[in-house]
């Protein structure tokens, strides 16, 4: 696949290339020690409809209130029921998808514009700059200054 994207940017670019990686959810260049996966794409359909809306506000909404307080109580459920069902369904706590969901939106974001990490942070949700570096620390193992250098 990597070849396929290096032959895609050289005949198409970079641009192509990109977009290419970005719908078949991959990386153009991967460095190492990475994660290689889409938070959405990574947890299986869930059964239970009421997830399925519920998965979208959180992709298209990373900046809202997503405590899992807030979540459960968009679900109609109890925290401790609806935490117990999400990771169920998810393979993952509300707070950890949440966070990768707000990770991948400071990820793109750093990729397809100049702004500011101050300003990536707060459209992705995260909050402040220390929680962007944090995250990216945690979840891709760079710094979002790092991340940009690498993938702009």
């Amino acid at each position: 696949m990597d070849l396929a994207l290096a032959m895609v940017a050289e005949d198409h670019g970079q641009a192509l290339a990109l977009a290419t990686a970005r719908t078949m959810v991959m990386y153009v260049k991967r460095p190492g020690g990475q994660s290689q996966f889409s938070v959405p794409l990574s947890a299986p359909p869930p059964p239970d409809d009421r997830f399925g809306p519920l998965l979208r506000v959180i992709a298209e909404q990373p900046a809202a209130d997503l405590s899992t307080e807030a979540l459960a109580a968009r679900a109609g459920l109890s925290v401790r029921h609806f935490s117990r069902l999400f990771a169920r369904h998810t393979g993952r706590t509300p707070a950890a998808y949440v966070e990768g969901t707000r990770l991948e939106r400071a990820r793109r974001l750093l990729e397809e514009s100049d702004r500011a990490l101050a300003d990536v942070a707060r459209a992705s949700g995260l909050g402040s700059v220390e929680t962007l570096h944090r995250a990216f620390r945690r979840g891709l193992n760079t710094t979002p200054a790092d991340y940009r250098r690498r993938f702009r």
